[in-house]
C-alpha cells in the first residue's frame, strides 16, 4: 500500500496565507501560459510522432497564448476553462459551497469529454484537463478542513479526502492526521475489475434472493460486528467477510467442518480461543467468534500489510500466500497463482462490501438496523437453559437464540463461571432465581454401572451421546479403560434424556426411573427365572425385560441377571 506523506494539519495550520495565493497561480496557470516564443513546432511533431493541432496550443504551456483553448468542433469542452476559473476563485474567496457545486460539474464535464481530434495533443490536453480537476478537489479539502475547528479538523480532513475516491486522488498524497484513513477502502474498494463486475452482477441477478436474505440477517448483527472490528482497529467493511463465508449464519458448516460466521476451522478456532466440544461450539457464537476473527485478521494484516493479501490468506491459509510473495517478489494479489476459490474470493467480498454500502442504489430491500439487547449472567453448575429461561421469565428458544455456541440445551458440566446471555433488564431477577434452586435439578443426570463387556463406545451410543462426553463428565481424561461394577455419570439434558428413553424403550431395551438401584443375581444350578425374580422382588416380565431374555428356560450356570428396585426407605 502506497504510503502515507506525514505532512499533518498542523503544518497547514501555517500555510493558510499562502493558500489563497496558490489558488491564483493556479488559476493562473489554467490561462495565462508562460511566455514561451522559441517552441519547436516541427520538433515537437516529431517526438509525438503525429501532426500537432495548432488549435491546442494553448493548453500547452510555452505554446502561443492566442490559440483556442479546446480542440475544434468539440462544443462540450469550450467552456471548461471559464468553468475551471470560476471554481478557482470561488475557492480563493472561500465559497466553498459553490466551488464545490462547479467541481462537480466539471468532473461530469470530464467525463463526457471526448476530443473530436484523437492526436496525441488532444489526449494530452484531456489528461491536462482531469489532473487539474483532481488537484482543485485536493485543495477544497485542505480548504475545508482549514475552515473547521482545530478540533474537528483532522476528522474533517479525514472525510474530505474520502470524498476524493472518485477523483482517484493519488494515496500518497493524502495526508496523516489523527484519524486514520481506513486502508480497506484504499486497498480494495476502489478497485475496477471484470471479477467485481461479474459478481455484482450475480448478486444482482441469479443470487438476489440469497444476498437479499443475508442482508436482512446483517440488520440484527451488524452493530455488535462492526463495533467487536472497530474496538481492534479494524475497518467495519469486514463485517462483509463474514457475509461472504456463511450468509452471516451461526449454522453455516462447510464440507471440510469449518463452522458459523466466520468459517473457523477447528485448529485455527482453538489457536484463537475458541473451545469446541460436544456441549458446545463458541465458533456459532457471533460475539466470540468475531472476536477471535478480528485478532487472526490483525494478526495477518501484521504480516502481510495488505487486506487483498490477508482475504486470500483467511481464505486458503497464510501459507500459500507466504509462497506466493516468494515466487513472485511483489505483493500484487491479482498477478499470483491461487485456487480458484481463492481467485474469486476477493472479488466476491469487494462486490458484497459495494452493494452493501448502499443497497438501494442495487434495488435491494433496506433493513434498519435492530440490535439485540442482551445482559450476561454467571452460571456455575451444568443448567439446562429451559430453566435459565423459565427464571427470566422468556422463552426457551429465546435464551438459546442468545447463545448459539451451546449445542444440547444446557451449559457445560465441570465450567465455574460459564457466561451465559438473557435479554436486556432479565439478568438480575434470573440471576436471584437460580440461586433457589438446588444443582440436582438443573440438569438430569444417568448413572450407568459398567457391565461386563461393555465398552465406553457401546455405553456412549445407548444414551445417545459421545465417548468425549462421557470422559468429561466423569474426569477420564483420554482413557477408555472400565470395569465392570464402575458407575458413570452421564450428563443429559432433558431434551436428551427424553429421546435416549424413547428409543431405549423402541428397542426393547429397559431405563429405570431416576433414583431406582441396581441389584444383580448370579445364577445357580437348578435355578429358574419364576425363583430368582422372587428372590429379587421383581416381576418375571421385569427381569425378561431388563436382561433381554426371550426365552426363560435358557438361563446358563454363572450368567448375571440384573433388576432394579426403588431405593430402600430410611424410615
Amino acid at each position: 500500500m502506497p504510503a502515507r506523506s506525514p505532512f499533518s494539519l498542523r503544518h497547514l495550520r501555517l500555510l493558510l496565507p499562502v493558500t489563497a495565493a496558490f489558488v491564483v497561480v493556479l488559476g493562473a496557470c489554467s490561462h495565462q501560459p508562460a511566455p514561451q516564443t522559441d517552441f519547436d513546432w516541427a520538433r515537437s511533431q516529431a517526438e509525438l510522432g503525429e501532426p500537432l493541432d495548432p488549435a491546442l496550443a494553448d493548453t500547452i504551456p510555452g505554446l502561443p497564448a492566442d490559440r483556442p483553448a479546446a480542440p475544434p468542433g468539440d462544443a462540450s469542452a469550450a467552456g471548461w476553462e471559464a468553468l475551471y476559473r470560476e471554481a478557482l476563485a470561488a475557492t480563493a474567496e472561500g465559497d466553498l459551497d459553490l466551488a464545490r457545486d462547479l467541481l462537480f460539474t466539471l468532473q461530469d464535464l470530464s467525463a463526457d469529454l471526448v476530443p473530436a481530434s484523437l492526436d496525441s495533443l488532444a489526449l494530452q490536453h484531456r489528461r491536462s484537463f482531469h489532473r487539474r480537476i483532481t488537484l482543485l478537489a485536493g485543495l477544497l479539502a485542505e480548504q475545508a478542513a482549514l475552515a473547521a475547528s482545530p478540533q474537528a479538523s483532522d476528522s474533517v480532513l479525514t472525510a474530505e479526502y474520502l470524498g476524493l475516491q472518485a477523483f482517484d486522488f493519488p494515496d500518497s498524497l493524502v495526508p496523516a492526521t489523527g484519524t486514520e484513513l481506513p486502508s480497506l477502502q484504499a486497498d480494495l474498494l476502489k478497485v475496477q475489475h471484470g471479477k467485481v463486475d461479474r459478481w455484482v452482477e450475480y448478486f444482482t441477478g441469479k443470487g438476489r434472493k440469497h444476498f437479499q436474505v443475508w442482508l436482512e440477517r446483517q440488520a440484527s448483527v451488524d452493530s455488535l460486528m462492526t463495533a467487536i472490528l472497530a474496538e481492534h482497529g479494524l475497518p467495519r467493511e469486514l463485517v462483509y467477510l463474514a457475509m461472504i463465508e456463511s450468509g452471516l449464519s451461526n449454522r453455516a458448516r462447510s464440507n471440510v467442518g469449518a463452522v458459523g460466521p466466520w468459517q473457523f476451522m477447528p485448529a485455527t478456532a482453538r489457536n484463537y480461543g475458541l473451545n469446541i466440544s460436544w456441549w458446545e461450539d463458541q465458533r456459532r457464537d457471533f460475539v466470540l467468534a468475531t472476536n477471535a476473527a478480528a485478532r487472526y485478521l490483525a494478526d495477518l494484516y501484521g504480516e502481510f500489510g495488505d487486506w487483498a493479501l490477508v482475504l486470500a490468506a483467511y481464505n486458503s491459509g497464510e501459507g500459500r500466500v507466504r509462497g506466493q510473495l516468494r515466487v513472485n517478489g511483489h505483493d500484487n494479489y491479482w498477478d499470483y497463482r491461487l485456487p480458484r476459490q481463492t481467485v474469486e474470493y476477493v472479488p466476491k467480498f469487494i462486490a458484497a462490501a459495494r452493494i452493501g454500502a448502499d443497497p438501494s442504489a442495487y434495488g435491494f430491500t433496506e433493513f434498519p438496523r435492530s440490535p439485540v439487547a442482551f445482559e450476561e449472567i454467571v452460571v456455575d453448575d451444568a443448567t439446562e437453559l429451559g430453566l435459565i429461561a423459565e427464571c427470566a421469565g422468556v422463552s426457551e428458544d429465546m435464551v438459546a437464540s442468545l447463545n448459539p455456541a451451546l449445542l444440547r440445551g444446557a451449559t457445560p458440566p465441570g465450567v465455574k463461571g460459564c457466561k451465559i446471555r438473557v435479554p436486556a433488564g432479565a439478568g438480575a431477577a434470573t440471576t436471584v432465581a437460580l440461586r433457589k434452586i438446588p444443582a440436582d435439578r438443573r440438569l438430569t443426570w444417568r448413572k450407568h454401572e459398567v457391565q461386563r463387556g461393555e465398552t465406553l463406545s457401546q455405553i456412549a451410543a445407548r444414551w445417545g451421546t459421545t465417548v468425549r462426553a462421557v470422559q468429561e463428565a466423569n474426569a477420564m481424561g483420554r482413557s477408555t479403560m472400565l470395569h465392570p461394577g464402575d458407575q458413570l455419570l452421564i450428563p443429559m439434558p432433558r431434551e436428551l434424556s427424553d429421546q435416549a428413553r424413547r428409543r431405549a424403550e423402541q428397542s426393547g431395551k429397559y431405563l429405570p426411573p431416576a433414583g431406582y438401584e441396581r441389584v444383580t443375581y448370579k445364577v445357580r444350578s437348578g435355578d429358574t427365572l419364576g425363583g430368582i425374580a422372587r428372590r429379587l422382588g421383581v416381576s418375571i416380565g421385569h427381569l425378561k425385560t431388563v436382561n433381554g431374555i426371550k426365552d426363560p428356560r435358557r438361563l446358563r450356570v454363572g450368567q448375571t441377571i440384573s433388576a432394579y428396585r426403588p431405593p430402600a426407605s430410611n424410615s
